[in-house]
């Protein structure tokens, strides 16, 4: 792979982890007051599949949908903006973190409701055949997606008008914190896409070069077929199900497992490439992450002044934070 090709997916996936962390540290304040999924540790998916995609390829995402925005090249100050609840927002303020939507980069929206958006990207690349496009569909979906019904039918209709959709399966292997060897009867989602007459492939999803190097031949088979393709990204969360805490420990996620993981994280794996690769790699990966960092910090700060001058227009102040020592 070329060089520009690998410090392109390390700058995305780099961005959506220092937004996320960033999100993380600001969570404290209270002034984002909403429920946020994060997506750390599963950025090569993202990054992978929507750098293989085409500008006019439609997205559908989840309630974890910070990193499909971003990757599908969604405006980073009005992604901000929406989590502060600025009517300058992707959504004008109304959608919050799960509820992003860009128009302008054919970004059509998530859904909070597990699987409720895997049906929408089916009708999306419905439309786009019967436009007489050769743009597909992509519908991001966790493992706790196929859980529900909407899932299967999803890809029975697909299969069977021939619609151009590439069903992303990010296997985390837990929803929330339930294993899915203990919500699945039978895990091989390849096999269950084939029952319904869906093609499919799955691939490591902390791999970021493997998962876009597998997506645009996918994604041309699409195109030229117009028949679906599901992707199974088998990858890990490192971060809680929910918000800036942690579910690892005790009756939760065992915290040798997030050991394990680490490890394989995907940033780490490809920036050890490019540096192998390059004799100034280091230097490449140096300059990416501060021109990243200076951009979220710029986007942040700016976000959270015009909140704060919201918030004195209105006479509204942030909720405090509670006493520790009267929790």
């Amino acid at each position: 792979m070329e060089i520009d090709t690998m410090l392109t997916l390390y700058r995305r996936m780099f961005l959506i982890r220092s937004v996320e962390e960033r999100i993380k540290a600001e969570y404290q304040n209270r002034n984002i007051r909403m429920a946020v999924h994060l997506s750390i540790g599963q950025e090569a998916v993202a990054a992978g599949v929507l750098l293989a995609a085409r500008p006019t390829d439609c997205c559908l995402s989840t309630h974890r949908c910070h990193a499909h925005y971003l990757g599908k090249g969604g405006n980073l100050q009005e992604m901000i903006d929406e989590l502060y609840s600025l009517e300058t927002g992707c959504s004008r303020g109304y959608g919050g973190s799960m509820h992003l939507f860009d128009k302008k980069v054919n970004m059509w929206g998530s859904s909070s409701i597990v699987g409720g958006s895997i049906p929408i990207a089916v009708g999306m690349g419905l439309a786009l055949k019967q436009a007489g496009t050769d743009s597909l569909s992509i519908s991001f979906m966790g493992d706790g997606g196929g859980d529900e019904g909407a899932f299967y039918e999803s890809l029975n209709l697909a299969a069977l008008l021939a619609v151009p959709v590439m069903f992303v399966f990010e296997n985390n292997r837990y929803s929330t914190i339930t294993p899915q060897a203990k919500r699945q009867a039978a895990l091989d989602v390849i096999l269950k896409a084939r029952s319904f007459g869906v093609e499919g492939v799955s691939v490591d999803g902390n791999d970021a070069v493997q998962v876009y190097e597998t997506c645009l031949p996918a994604m041309d088979n699409i195109r030229q077929r117009q028949r679906p393709f599901l992707i199974e990204a088998v990858t890990y969360r490192l971060c809680a199900h929910v918000g800036p805490g942690s579910d690892f420990g005790p009756g939760r996620r065992p915290e040798t497992e997030l050991e394990e993981w680490r490890s394989r994280e995907p940033l780490g794996r490809l920036a050890s490439r490019i540096i192998h690769e390059r004799p100034n790699g280091a230097a490449l990966i140096s300059a990416a992450q501060a021109h990243v960092l200076a951009e979220v910090d710029t986007v942040f700060e700016s976000a959270k002044r015009r909140f704060d001058e919201v918030n004195a227009r209105v006479g509204l102040a942030a909720p405090k934070p509670p006493d520790p020592s009267r929790v």
